[in-house]
């Protein structure tokens, strides 16, 4: 009887190691879909038109079916929040999402006004290089991903990918 009793601890611990073995490399294979799916996003978006960028209220139609059209091709299939309200969420299908159930969330940053900003702050004495109001505007997009830890018996953890797109000048 001493050595039925004993197997049974040794078997859960078993059990145990093998949830989280799972949990990991769930986590692992996730953590890479999401970062390879944002590296494409950002090449897409870089490589778009520059004129249909510097709109800085949404995406063009044609950029939004693009990025849906690769969430596909990765099999991506996790949903989130965006971090806050200054965020774009986009659905699986191309529609602006609200609350949950955004597959990936973007930003436009105008940086011109900062640029000038930055000029005018290295001013000394009135001694100063004559600052262009003409310049084009400028603009980087944020991307946020998400991806889960789905451990076996317990609730998903969810976490965010986040990158940036290179400075876009129109």
């Amino acid at each position: 009887m001493k050595e039925a009793m004993s197997g049974i601890p040794l078997f859960e611990i078993t059990i145990v190691f093998i949830l989280i073995f799972t949990g990991i490399m769930c986590l692992t294979i996730n953590h890479a879909k999401a970062f390879g799916v944002k590296d494409e996003i950002i090449n897409l978006i870089e490589s778009e038109d520059v004129n249909k960028l510097i709109n800085l209220n949404s995406l063009d139609q044609d950029l939004v079916k693009q990025i849906t059209d690769k969430l596909a091709d990765y099999g991506y299939r996790n949903d989130g929040e965006c971090p806050d309200s200054s965020w774009t969420g986009y659905r699986r299908d191309g529609s602006i999402a609200s609350g949950r159930d955004a597959a990936f969330c973007v930003r436009a940053n105008d940086i011109t006004r900062a640029y000038y900003a930055d000029l005018e702050d290295k001013c000394v004495n009135n001694d100063c290089f004559a600052i262009n109001e003409g310049l084009p505007p400028m603009v980087y997009y944020d991307i946020a991903l998400f991806y889960q830890l789905d451990i076996p018996l317990t609730n998903a953890l969810n976490f965010r990918v986040y990158g940036s797109t290179k400075i876009i000048v129109g």
